[in-house]
C-alpha cells in the first residue's frame, strides 16, 4: 500500500506543475488587468478632463417664446463642443423636474445627501436660469464643485436682444466655472507656489488657456482623504487667511497673499492635498466682518481699517461699524491686503478678494485684551508722570547743593522720598493685572501678559532707586562737611610804617 501511494504521488507530480503554471499565468493576467484599471482610474491630473453637467431652465411667462429652452440647450452644447472639448466632458439638459426648475432660479445650496447618483458622478454641476422680462432677459448661474464640495457665488447678467442670448448663456457658464489646480510649494521661495491645473495638458481647439488669466484670484484649500482616497468627514478646510493670484502663465506660478507667515508646508503630506479653486467674482467692493475668534457674535466695532500699500504707505478705509463690518473698495488687483488696527496696534493683516460676499474674519481679540490695554495705559501714564516729577525734584536738589543751601536740599529730599517707590508701583501693576479676567484665547492671554511685562520693564529702567540713593549720599555729605569761613566785610589792616 505504501509503495502504491508513493507511485501515485510520483505519477501526479508531472501533472501538478503545468496546473500550477497555468494558475500563475491566470493570476498574473488578472493582476495586470487590475493594474491597468487602476492606472486608468489614476489618470494624471493634467490629462484629466472635467466632467461637467449643466441644467438649463427658461421662464418665458413675461414674453412667451415656445421652444426657447430647447434652443438654448442645443446652442450651449454646440459652443462647448466647438471650443471646450476635450477639457470638458459636457452634458447639458433642460430642467426635467419641478425641483430642478426651481433650483435653476433659486440657486440654493443643495445638501449633499439630496444629490442624485448621476450628479455625484461628475466634477462640476452648473445651474442656469433664463427669465424673460419686458425689457430683455435676466440670466443667473451657479456652480457646485464636487471635488471640493464648494458652492460658487451667484453670477448674473442682463441682455436686451434675443440675438445675443445664445452666446450670453454660454459666456455666463464659462464665467461661473471655477478651474482647479494642485498646489506645490517651491523650495526656498516663500512668496510663490507652483500650480498644476487639471486638464492643462489636454489639447485646446484655440491653442490658448481657456480659464486662466494673469492676476486671477484662487482660494487654497486642504483636502484630507483616507488610505482608499475617500474624502474624510470635515476633510476640506481653507488655508487660513490666504489667497493666490496668478503671476506667471508660462510656469504657471501664483503669488501668495497671506496673513500667515508660512501658509504652505515645504514638504508633501501623505493624504492631504493642497488644492486651489478659482474665485470668479465680479470686481467690486467687499464687506469684511471682523469678530472675536472665541465669540463669533462679538463684532469688533470702532477699529481702524487700512488698505496696505507698497513701502508701508497705507491708505485709511474707515472704521468698523457696530457689527465689526468695513467695506473694502476694489483695488488695482483682484486681491488687496487689509490692516486692522486698534489704539495704534496692528491686530491683523488679511487678504480680501474684490467683489466677494461678506468675508468673516476671526481676530485674536476680545474684551479682556481691551481692558488690559486700558489698564496698562493708565499705569504707564502714571509711571511717566512720576518719572518726570522725580527728575525735576532731583535737579532742584542738585542745584541747591551747588549753591550751598543744604537745609533746603534736605527738605526737598524728604519730599522726594515720599514719592511712590518702585515696590509700591510694582504692586500697582500687579493689582491692575489681577483685575483683568483671564482670556480663553491663549494668544490673547500672551498679549495681555506681554503688556504688563513691558510696563514692569519700564519700571525697572526709569524708576531705579540707585539714583535716589546716590543723591541722598551727596546731601548727607554736604550736611556733615565743615562750614566754610565767611568772607569779612572789614577792610584789611595796613602794614605798620617804619
Amino acid at each position: 500500500m505504501q509503495l502504491q501511494a508513493r507511485q501515485t504521488r510520483t505519477r501526479s507530480t508531472p501533472l501538478a506543475k503545468p496546473v500550477r503554471g497555468l494558475l500563475c499565468a491566470i493570476l498574473a493576467t488578472l493582476g495586470s488587468m487590475a493594474g491597468s484599471a487602476n492606472a486608468a482610474d489614476q489618470q494624471p491630473w493634467e490629462y484629466t478632463p472635467y466632467a461637467v453637467t449643466a441644467v438649463i431652465a427658461c421662464d418665458d411667462a413675461a414674453r412667451p417664446q415656445p421652444g426657447l429652452e430647447a434652443q438654448l440647450v442645443q446652442a450651449v452644447r454646440d459652443r462647448v463642443e466647438a471650443t471646450l472639448r476635450p477639457l470638458w466632458k459636457f452634458t447639458a439638459n433642460s430642467a426635467a423636474t419641478p425641483a430642478e426648475r426651481r433650483q435653476c432660479f433659486a440657486l440654493n445650496e443643495v445638501p449633499w445627501a439630496e444629490l442624485t447618483p448621476e450628479q455625484l458622478a461628475v466634477d462640476k454641476l452648473l445651474w442656469l436660469g433664463v427669465k424673460t422680462t419686458p425689457a430683455g432677459y435676466e440670466l443667473s448661474c451657479r456652480e457646485f464643485d464636487l471635488f471640493l464640495r464648494r458652492w460658487s457665488s451667484v453670477r448674473t447678467r442682463f441682455i436686451q436682444q434675443q440675438s445675443f442670448l445664445d452666446e450670453a448663456c454660454f459666456a455666463l457658464l464659462r464665467e461661473t466655472f471655477s478651474p482647479l489646480a494642485m498646489i506645490e510649494p517651491i523650495e526656498g521661495n516663500q512668496e510663490q507656489v507652483q500650480l498644476r491645473f487639471k486638464g492643462s495638458k489636454l489639447p485646446r481647439p484655440s491653442g490658448e488657456e481657456a480659464f486662466v488669466a494673469h492676476g486671477d484670484a484662487y482660494l487654497p484649500l486642504l483636502r484630507r482623504t483616507d488610505r482608499a482616497g475617500k474624502l474624510m468627514e470635515n476633510g476640506i478646510a481653507p488655508v487660513a487667511w490666504t489667497y493666490l493670484a496668478i503671476d506667471d502663465l508660462a510656469a504657471p506660478t501664483a503669488k501668495i497673499f497671506s496673513g500667515s507667515r508660512l501658509p504652505f508646508g515645504s514638504a508633501k503630506r501623505g493624504m492631504v492635498q493642497q488644492v486651489a479653486i478659482g474665485v470668479r467674482n465680479t470686481p467690486g467692493p467687499t464687506p469684511v466682518r471682523f469678530h472675536s475668534r472665541t465669540d463669533k457674535t462679538q463684532g469688533l466695532a470702532g477699529y481702524e481699517v487700512f488698505l496696505a500699500g507698497p513701502n508701508d504707505e497705507n491708505t485709511p478705509i474707515g472704521v468698523t461699524d457696530r457689527d465689526g463690518v468695513a467695506v473694502v473698495p476694489p483695488g488695482a488687483e483682484n486681491i488687496s491686503m487689509v490692516l486692522l488696527r486698534s489704539d495704534g496696534q496692528v491686530l491683523a493683516k488679511v487678504p480680501v478678494v474684490s467683489g466677494g460676499a461678506k468675508q468673516e474674519t476671526p481676530i485674536a481679540d476680545n474684551v479682556a485684551r481691551l481692558q488690559a490695554q486700558a489698564e496698562s495705559q493708565v499705569v504707564r501714564e502714571e509711571l511717566i508722570d512720576l518719572v518726570a516729577r522725580r527728575a525735576i525734584m532731583m535737579g532742584r536738589v542738585k542745584s541747591l547743593l551747588k549753591n550751598g543751601r543744604v537745609d533746603d536740599a534736605k527738605e526737598l529730599m524728604s519730599q522726594l522720598d515720599a514719592l511712590p517707590s518702585p515696590s509700591v508701583f510694582s504692586r500697582t501693576i500687579d493689582n491692575a493685572s489681577r483685575r483683568i479676567p483671564k482670556s480663553t484665547d491663549p494668544s490673547v492671554q500672551r498679549r495681555i501678559d506681554s503688556m504688563f511685562s513691558a510696563t514692569r520693564d519700564m519700571l525697572s529702567k526709569f524708576l531705579s532707586t540707585r539714583a535716589i540713593t546716590d543723591l541722598q549720599n551727596e546731601v548727607n555729605a554736604a550736611a556733615t562737611a565743615p562750614a566754610a569761613e565767611e568772607p569779612s566785610d572789614a577792610p584789611a589792616a595796613e602794614p605798620p610804617t617804619s
